[in-house]
């Protein structure tokens, strides 16, 4: 029941703060260094290491299935009572021989021991026996044999040597442990010092996309006053297509130029200004564009970033339309998965190679200060940023004429 209560409580593992390789090694190298045997064992007695320097006597003893059982028990209570007394706590255990514990502490925590020892000694009248001696091995003749040579120590050299090892090791233990911690604060701050380059990165592109707009806005109330007359003209000219473009452009421009705190924008008025896009595109384009938007009006309330639907149309038509004669289509569709909503624009035209789609995404153009780098890099990094790097913008593409591309944007439905 102890050794559970102690799991339980402990939240720091030793296997998890040293290295292994390093802590055999560093075992090893006492045992040569004082000629004791050597193991260490976690906080509930269970072996981490290999045994260092064992005498002949203790290994055949835990070969045997009638005493391996008490050899760990004793290694248990050694390491119990070492941490219950902070210190080095030298003992006999149930064969006889004297050993050593050494409490592994971390921060105060309980996490293994160093045992040691397998000696026996003339002046250990004053030690404790750990358990009850077990008699029935020295029935056996060959353990018997092995225990005549086991080494004669002095109970005082066995005490200095654990001493010594308690202050180095734990100091040790310590330092490793400090290094760790200290090595996972350099990735947090790393992760950090990235994340706040890809904010500053966005917050310069959203910067681009205002200024495109500031083209538009030296006098907007004048702007909007002019497109309504042009398209009070065409209504009284009978010129309909000229005043649905008129209208459509002034609400383009409305949409464009509005001024939000709120850098998301609801799936319903983004899918607006797509439409009075393609609404311009297609009188310009005539026969040579196709297009269709399938969108239930159970997600219009979605948020996703502004300007990034129409800027994904945009793309398909620079791309995939305009380099056509004839047959152009641009669909936008929506379906729901897993908790999310997946925007997909398709396009007819001849695709992009995956070296160039993870180029666009990776920012190479964007980086680089091309002329409209912004796109779909831009889209990407607020998606990322917005909602995490599991809603990155997707990219399918199998770069042949006329199979054309599939670009998705996917957002969470429910929304903090």
């Amino acid at each position: 029941m102890e050794d559970r209560r102690l799991t339980e409580k402990n939240n720091i593992y030793i296997e998890d703060v040293v290295d292994v390789k390093e802590l055999q090694t560093l075992q090893d190298n006492w045992a040569k260094a004082t000629d004791l045997a050597f193991v260490t064992v976690d906080c509930n007695g269970t072996p981490i290491t290999k045994q260092s320097n064992f005498t002949p006597f203790c290994k055949r003893l835990r070969e045997l299935d009638a005493f391996r059982e008490k050899c760990y028990y004793c290694d248990a209570c050694g390491g119990r009572k070492a941490r219950r007394i902070g210190k080095a706590y030298v003992y006999i255990c149930h064969a006889g021989l004297i050993d050593f514990a050494i409490p592994i502490m971390i921060k105060g925590q309980y996490v293994g021991a160093f045992l040691a020892g397998q000696v026996t000694s003339t002046d250990f009248a004053d030690l404790k026996k750990i358990t009850t001696q077990s008699e029935d091995w020295k029935d056996n003749q060959e353990l018997v044999e092995l225990y005549s040579q086991v080494k004669e120590v002095s109970v005082e050299k066995i005490e200095a040597v654990a001493q010594i090892i308690c202050d180095s090791y734990n100091y040790s233990v310590e330092r490793e442990y400090a290094n760790k911690v200290n090595a996972e604060l350099r990735e947090k701050d790393y992760k950090l010092m990235k994340e706040e380059k890809l904010r500053i990165e966005m917050e310069k592109s959203l910067r681009d996309i205002e200024l495109k707009a500031l083209h538009y806005q030296i006098n907007p109330h004048f702007l909007f006053n002019v497109l309504n007359t042009i398209g009070r003209l065409a209504f009284f000219e009978n010129a309909k297509m000229t005043e649905d473009v008129v209208y459509a452009f002034a609400d383009m421009m409305r949409y464009i130029l509005r001024k939000s705190r709120d850098p998301l924008s609801p799936l319903r008025e983004e899918l607006t200004h797509v439409q009075n896009y393609l609404k311009i595109q297609k009188i310009r384009l005539g026969s040579r564009l196709q297009y269709s938007i399938n969108i239930s009006e159970a997600y219009y309330s979605v948020k996703l970033p502004f300007l990034s639907l129409t800027t994904l149309v945009e793309n398909s038509i620079k791309y995939a339309v305009e380099n056509k004669a004839s047959g152009g289509m641009v669909e936008v569709n929506g379906i729901e998965k897993d908790g999310d909503l997946c925007i997909n624009i398709i396009d007819n035209g001849d695709g992009m190679s995956q070296s160039k789609i993870v180029s666009v995404l990776r920012g190479d153009a964007y980086k680089d200060n091309e002329k409209g780098s912004v796109g779909l890099y831009n889209i990407n990094s607020r998606l990322i940023h917005y909602f995490g790097n599991e809603y990155a913008l997707s990219i399918e593409s199998e770069n042949k004429p006329s199979l054309g591309t599939k670009v998705t944007i996917k957002v969470p439905l429910v929304q903090e």
